[in-house]
Formats: C-alpha cells, structure tokens, sequence
C-alpha cells in the first residue's frame, strides 16, 4: 500500500496528514472500551516508567487514557492500546530527547521541547480522503494517531520506528523555526517550484526529486521543506541522503546539498548544535537500540564513480594473474579470441594485427571509447585502436548500457578502430557483445572482499540477468 505524507500548518497548530486508501475498518473503530484504561491513573507499571523517565526528567506529561473531549469530537478515533505506550514513548526518548539532550544541552531540550504527549491508537480520517498522522499544537503539545500500527521491532515501513520519528523530528523542527526563522536562502534554491497541491498526481515522487525535493511533501511550501529536509537528514541517515542526491539528476542534486548546507549552517548558527554530531547520535541509537542498517552506498559503487567521472580506464588483459585467481566468463573471453583471432589472421597477411589488451577509457560520464592495444604487422611496434561508445549509467541499480556512437563520418571515424585493420572485426564481435545487453556496473571480480586492500581497485560488468556472463580488470582513476 502506498502512503502519501502531509504536514500541513493550521494557525499554531501543525497536523500531519496522509493519503491512503485504508478503510476505517482497518483501524477497529468499533471496539469495546472495557478492554482500554483498566487501571488505576498514575499507578500502573506504565505510568510509573512514564514518571521516571519523561515526566521528572523533561517536564514531559504523556496522556494514554482515552478522552473524547482532548480531540475532534467529530472524528471517529480508537483509544491507543496500553501495551503500545511505552514502545512508542521509549523510541521518541532515544530517537529525539536523548540525542538532543547529549549535542545541545539539557536546557535546550527542556526549553524547547513540547511538554505533552497526547496517544491515539487509530489515525485521524479527514473529509478529502486524507487521515492526519499527528498534531503539534503551539509547539507545546503533540498528539500522535495510528500509534496501534506501530511496531517497534520494524524500522522501515509506514508502521516503523523511522515513520513516527520523522513525524517527531519535523514538527520539533517547526518549533525550531518559530523561535529562529528559517534563512532566506533556502526558499529561493527552489523558489517558483513549490506547489501547494502538492497531492496532485502530477507532482509524483519523482517530479519531486527532479526538482530538487527530498519528498512529494516538501514541494508544499518552504517551511515543509526546511522541516523535511532536516527530519529525512536526521532520522533516514547521511546515507540514505546520499543516495537520494546521486540518483537525482544534476541540477537537483546541486539545490538539494545546498538546502543540507543550509540545514547544517541553520543548526549552528541559530542554537550552537553541531548538526552532524546530532546526525551521528540519532543514527547510533536507531543501529544499537533497533538493529538499524545503512542501506548500500550508492556514493561508493562503480556506477556513481563512473557517473561523477571519476574513473579513467579499466583494462582487460588476458595475460594478467589475476584471471588465473579469479577467473573470467566463458562468454566474454569467447568474444574476445574471436575478435583477436580474427583480426591477427586475416588477409592479405600484411593487414594483420596483434590484439594485447582491450581498455574502456571513460573520457566522460556519457562517452566510452574501447581501445584496444595491437602490435603491427611486424609485431614491433605497439599501438592502439579505439572505438566509441555512447553511455549511459544508472546509480540508483548500476545498470550501464552502451550504445554505438554516431554518426560514423568519414572512414577514420572511431579513431584507428575505423580502418580497415580493425572496424569490420570490431563490428562484427565486439559492437554486439556491448551493445546488445544491459550491463551491472559493480565491483568485480566477487572473490575479493570487501576487507580486502584490493576492493575498489578492480571493477568491471555483469550482464543484467546472466551474471556468469562478466569482464573485469583493475581501475584506473583521473
């Protein structure tokens, strides 16, 4: 099921909101009260660790007991089940409270933190299809809704400990900027892209990105997406916003490390906190209190360095050790004796050549030119002969696809690969062994570990699909 996230501010009040396509039953809105709030108030085991931990230490009151009159009297909602009290109550003390009391201070976070927690067990259903997730009122009371989904061993999802503490984390982040405004800067990097009806279908998540958004939601309004950008930053991670940027197209990704900049700058500038330093505890207790994981860095792969036009060449030679150690696929070295069986045989005798090695030289992130070093006739001299490719790489899944590059022109076209030594060979083996795929750009050959000091300094393809089918040789960066 896909949800749609909204966070909309209604004079002090800010509601987060969401568009799904549950239905009320889902949420059990017919329940049987008997069953909630049987205990004496103040004198549960609940309420004791609520004292304990958030009321005497933060000034923090927690109300769980269900009462009609401290919500919309007009909304249908479900009592919060007791047993998800603490949980929810405990992720907001790691993941929020003791991450700020550590970077800014105790009196910072007793100052400025909102005095009451209010807890819904169902979501809030609005008239327009949309449900509200939570409210920030004033800046001093937040209730939350849908607290019975949450799953406190799940960090990922819509029912997860990420989804609730972005909640936490952005409206906190609008508190912030009712006590220091948002820079002026940061509306203008993508000023005249905002869109208050931003759940229009045609602002997809997509659209969004490529505009320079980390969600469909922050399109919104500048204060959305100050608070987005600080909420995605703190609670998906650094590495998660690294992927995000280097999927991105170009011109997104520049606005969308100059609004991190300015988050950072906000931090520091308004309230002495190291943002980074806040970053690092909120991510260390998402990994040591919930088993947390980094996804995979996309800043690190194959792809993105071939992206960012950070490597140079990458060399296949045959007679290396290093394909004695790891070997190399049947196919790939099948096309390549071909064509230098080819090449080195062919009449009249005084056409031959000698193939050595074959070289992808990545003069930038669209070109590919496959060299391919040759003795000559007289196999005394050596000398090379390229050919060009179009190329286009993806960070996000790796794939690589090379096209021919056109037009041909004259002959001489594709360098010294276009004469008669050479161009009717490589059309024949090589054109279509790399054009007529989808390749996976990744760190090959799989036998060197990560561990190991020769990871990243060899790298290579697999053929989407087929990966027996694969070359690979070591790394030359620019």
């Amino acid at each position: 099921m896909k949800r749609y996230f909204q966070y909309i501010i209604t004079g002090c009040v800010l509601a987060i909101m969401t568009i799904t396509s549950c239905s009320k039953d889902s949420d059990k809105l017919d329940v049987d009260m008997n069953s909630f709030n049987t205990d004496p108030e103040g004198n549960s085991e609940v309420d004791q660790w609520l004292m304990s931990e958030l009321t005497d230490p933060f000034n923090i009151e927690v109300i769980y007991r269900f009462d009609r009159n401290l919500t919309d009297v007009s909304k249908d909602i479900a009592p919060v089940a007791i047993d998800k009290v603490k949980p929810m109550m405990e992720a907001v003390l790691n993941l929020y409270l003791k991450p700020y009391q550590k970077v800014a201070g105790n009196k910072f976070i007793k100052t400025l933190a909102p005095k009451q927690y209010l807890l819904y067990g169902s979501v809030s259903y609005n008239t327009n299809g949309s449900v509200t997730l939570g409210t920030a009122d004033g800046g001093r009371k937040v209730t939350l809704y849908g607290v019975n989904s949450f799953n406190s061993a799940t960090v990922e999802g819509d029912n997860g400990v990420r989804r609730k503490l972005r909640t936490i984390h952005h409206e906190f982040t609008h508190i912030l900027n009712q006590n220091v405004p948002i820079p002026s800067d940061f509306e203008a990097v993508t000023k005249g892209d905002y869109y208050a009806d931003w759940t229009n279908s045609s602002n997809t998540d997509a659209v969004a990105k490529s505009l320079g958004f980390v969600s469909r939601y922050a399109r919104g309004q500048y204060s959305e997406d100050f608070a987005e950008m600080t909420a995605h930053l703190l609670v998906e991670g650094q590495v998660w916003f690294d992927n995000y940027v280097v999927s991105a197209p170009l011109a997104a990704q520049q606005k969308l490390r100059k609004k991190e900049e300015i988050v950072v700058r906000y931090f520091k500038d308004a309230f002495d906190v190291d943002f980074r330093v806040l970053q690092t505890e909120v991510q260390n207790a998402f990994k040591t209190l919930y088993n947390a994981k980094d996804p995979n860095d996309l800043t690190q792969t194959l792809a993105n360095w071939i992206n960012t036009n950070k490597v140079a060449t990458i060399t296949f030679d045959p007679n290396s050790p290093i394909y004695d150690k790891y070997g190399i696929s049947s196919t790939f070295k099948t096309v390549w004796n071909n064509f230098k069986n080819a090449v080195s045989t062919q009449e009249p005798s005084g056409n031959r050549r000698y193939p050595q090695t074959l070289q992808l030289r990545f003069s930038s992130d669209n070109i590919m030119t496959l060299r391919v070093t040759y003795l000559n006739n007289a196999q005394t001299s050596t000398l090379f002969a390229d050919y060009d490719f179009d190329l286009k790489s993806n960070t996000s899944n790796g794939e690589v696809i090379f096209s021919k590059r056109m037009p041909e022109g004259t002959t001489t076209a594709h360098g010294n690969g276009g004469t008669v030594y050479f161009k009717d060979h490589f059309e024949r083996f090589l054109l279509p062994y790399f054009t007529n795929r989808i390749f996976i750009a990744d760190w090959l050959p799989s036998g060197i570990s990560s561990t190991d000091p020769l990871y990243r300094t060899y790298g290579g393809f697999y053929e989407k699909g087929a990966t027996a089918n694969y070359f690979y040789g070591p790394i030359e960066l620019k």
